[in-house]
């Protein structure tokens, strides 16, 4: 039995190398055409998980090409995120690993939806390949000339302030929070007892150095730090939304794409996503530390405080129904269970 046992223990293994050696075996290029990609996040610092997943991903991408295709890496010098999306639709930029404007679609409210995951083992499980947003997102992204790779869990985002800790509903009254220009965000801060105050992400930090606004939604410890560590003081961790960014590729360049490097450049982004969703939450907390290092009060509220302001919050989904599909929410509503 133990023979036995062994042998298959030994097969496994031939089958398991085998598979690993597959997927990252470099193809044939000698006869296949000479690339240049532009690739682009829109938002996150080059210092970033995002953007050194993406330059990594390029990497291997050339390497087992033999060189042939090449990329351009953008950050957040190519312009704001709504901004990079038309840019990607319109093939001005080939590919890019952000979100998805629910200005141009009421659907994608279902990717910003408050506490659609609210810890870390959640963003595993819903933001792995093969769940209802990887589902939903290759299904509306191809009705708007977008190829589909993958979700992308950015961060889970909290809630900023510039110097006043609030926990409840009651300390939230005529606190303005900014808020971007997406409509469950303004919901859900209604929700919480703040007033919403809609602000282009990029006016978002000088929004709250002069005043204009108390705090704001939408980004996690990284952007805390990297943007608005001198005019602020405060993280209440609350990971009230996901920052749903999805990897998309411009669909009319992706079908003209020979068939090796559709393959590769799919594997690769598989590889980079499965990557970043064991290290995100390591970033997360790093740069928490960061924050305390800096001189930042970081509060967690209790248990109670979240669950009301979560039950609150949750009341956006039912709003939403309708647009997005009640099945859809179901289907959510299970993975997050499971």
């Amino acid at each position: 039995m133990k023979v036995l046992r062994y042998k298959f223990v030994a097969v496994l293994c031939v089958f398991m190398v085998a598979g690993f050696i597959s997927f990252n075996q470099p193809v044939n290029a000698e006869d296949l055409p000479s690339l240049n990609i532009k690739v682009a996040q829109a938002m996150m610092p080059k210092t970033s998980l995002t953007h050194e997943l993406i330059e990594e991903f390029a990497a291997n991408v050339t390497k087992r090409t033999e060189g042939k295709v090449t990329f351009k890496v953008f950050g957040p010098e190519i312009g704001d995120w709504t901004e990079l999306e038309r840019m990607t639709k319109q093939g001005a930029v080939d590919m890019q690993f952000n979100a998805f404007d629910t200005g141009l679609d009421a659907r994608w409210n279902f990717f910003t939806l408050p506490f659609m995951v609210s810890n870390w083992d959640q963003v595993r499980k819903v933001f792995s390949k093969g769940g209802v947003v990887t589902e939903l997102g290759e299904k509306w992204a191809q009705e708007k000339e977008l190829y589909y790779l993958g979700p992308w869990l950015n961060n889970l985002a909290s809630l900023g302030m510039q110097k006043k800790v609030v926990t409840n509903s009651n300390d939230a009254k005529g606190v303005k929070i900014r808020v971007p220009p997406i409509d469950t965000y303004k919901c859900f801060v209604e929700k919480m007892g703040f007033s919403p105050v809609t602000i282009p992400w990029a006016e978002a930090p000088t929004a709250v150095a002069t005043g204009l606004v108390d705090g704001w939604v939408g980004s996690g410890a990284v952007y805390m730090y990297d943007l608005f560590r001198d005019v602020a003081k405060v993280m209440i961790v609350t990971y009230d939304s996901p920052e749903t960014w999805h990897v998309t590729y411009n669909l009319k360049k992706w079908n003209k794409l020979p068939e090796p490097y559709r393959k590769v450049i799919s594997e690769e982004v598989d590889k980079v996503i499965e990557k970043h969703l064991l290290l995100v939450e390591k970033e997360e907390m790093d740069n928490q530390a960061k924050l305390i290092s800096a001189g930042w009060t970081v509060k967690v509220p209790s248990d109670e405080e979240l669950i009301a302001w979560k039950e609150k919050c949750l009341e956006c989904w039912k709003k939403y129904e309708d647009v997005v599909g009640k099945e859809n929410l179901d289907k959510l509503r299970e993975e997050v269970k499971k």
